[in-house]
């Protein structure tokens, strides 16, 4: 009898143990949503990164500067203007280029920023602690500022990503380009007889005529 719940009680010991083990490990391996705060995130340093909105002053609109505070590896910033629940919000796009990692998050804009609008981006290193890159609606000068090229805006894969509406991640036009590659191939590969299903001779028309749309834009 002591055998028996001897037995009995370290198959409920390996129980709850295998239990807290499946937890433990699963706990261990989820993923944790990256902050650019100067901190590590699943074992990545993301450096901080302080987003600051500036009012109105000297006649000039509010404008929105990020301040990376990282001088030693190259963090570039992509911003799209959009709406997001009725407010104007900036998605951004973090490209980390020296570990090829994008991070996009978004963040409220300036009251009068609309989706579509143009935007005035420049840069300032002047800084010994970080890095300044403007975004504004309008031309800005300063003694330090020269013009900034934003790394083209690209939809993050990540199950946290907070993508603008409609911009195709690398895995998603990866995907497309290689279906239109398909198509196109059995396109090509379909057997085409000559003169069958021609179109009829337009009349009154020079052979030297294409009748063709011609695209155009506004």
């Amino acid at each position: 009898m002591k055998n028996f719940l001897f037995l009995l009680a370290m198959r409920k010991t390996l129980f709850f143990l295998s239990i807290f083990l499946v937890y433990s490990v699963s706990d261990s391996h989820a993923k944790e949503f990256e902050i650019f705060d100067g901190r590590m995130y699943n074992n990545k340093f993301y450096p901080l990164v302080d987003i600051i909105e500036w009012g109105e002053q000297n006649g000039e609109k509010p404008h929105i500067e990020f301040h990376v505070h990282m001088k030693d590896k190259p963090v570039g910033i992509s911003v799209v203007p959009g709406d997001k629940s009725g407010k104007p919000v900036l998605w951004i796009m973090y490209d980390l280029s020296f570990r090829g990692e994008k991070v996009c998050r978004h963040v409220l804009a300036p009251a009068h920023f609309k989706e579509g609008m143009k935007l005035y981006t420049y840069r300032d290193d002047s800084d010994s602690d970080y890095d300044n890159i403007f975004i504004s609606s309008e031309p800005m000068k300063g003694k330090y500022l020269k013009d900034y090229t934003m790394p083209n805006y690209q939809a993050c894969d990540d199950e946290f990503a907070s993508n603008y509406p409609g911009a195709d991640s690398p895995v998603k036009q990866e995907r497309k380009l290689s279906a239109e590659s398909s198509a196109q191939k059995a396109s090509d590969a379909a057997v085409v007889v000559p003169g069958a299903n021609k179109p009829p001779e337009p009349k009154n028309i020079g052979s030297d005529y294409e009748n063709q749309a011609v695209p155009f834009s506004f």
